[in-house]
This record gives C-alpha cells, structure tokens and sequence, in this order.
C-alpha cells in the first residue's frame, strides 16, 4: 500500500512540474514572438527614418547648397533632428 501512494505522490509531482514547465515554456515562446514583432516594428522605422534623411538631402543638394558647406551642413543636421524628434513621437 505504502509504495502504491509513494508512486501516486511521485507522478503527481511530476504532473506538476511538467505542467509548470510547460506553461513557462509558453510563456517564453510568447515573449520571443513579441520581442521579434517589435524588432520588425523598430526596423520599419528606422528605414523609414533613414528614407526621410536622404529625401531632405536631396532637397538641400536640389536647392542649391553644397553638402560641403559647414552652414548647409548644420541647417541640415539641424532639420534631420527636427524630423527625427517628430517622427519619434
């Protein structure tokens, strides 16, 4: 009798502690998705960030100003930051 009860508290608590591994095992394959969507979200928007950046480049080089220019520079670097402060919010 008394080995009878030691396998049933034996596979009980074997129950037990695959069911609460298997739940943790859940949980962390929950979290993995999560994190790799927000990945995917974060590499959106750093092209789109990216994307913006040479656009405004482009404008300035279109309007005329040299890229060289420490003036045109700072203006553009100046307005990339804007952006970059816009599109963050």
């Amino acid at each position: 009798m008394d080995q009878i009860e030691l396998h049933k508290q034996t596979g009980e608590m074997v129950y037990s502690t695959l069911a609460d591994k298997t739940l943790l095992a859940h949980r962390l394959q929950n979290s993995l998705h999560n994190t790799a969507a927000q990945l995917e979200l974060e590499k959106a928007s750093s092209q789109a960030k990216e994307n913006r950046i040479k656009s405004l480049e482009e404008i300035i080089i279109e309007l005329g100003h040299d890229p060289n220019d420490p003036k045109g520079v700072h203006a553009l670097m100046k307005k990339k930051d804007e952006d970059i402060a816009t599109l963050r919010k």
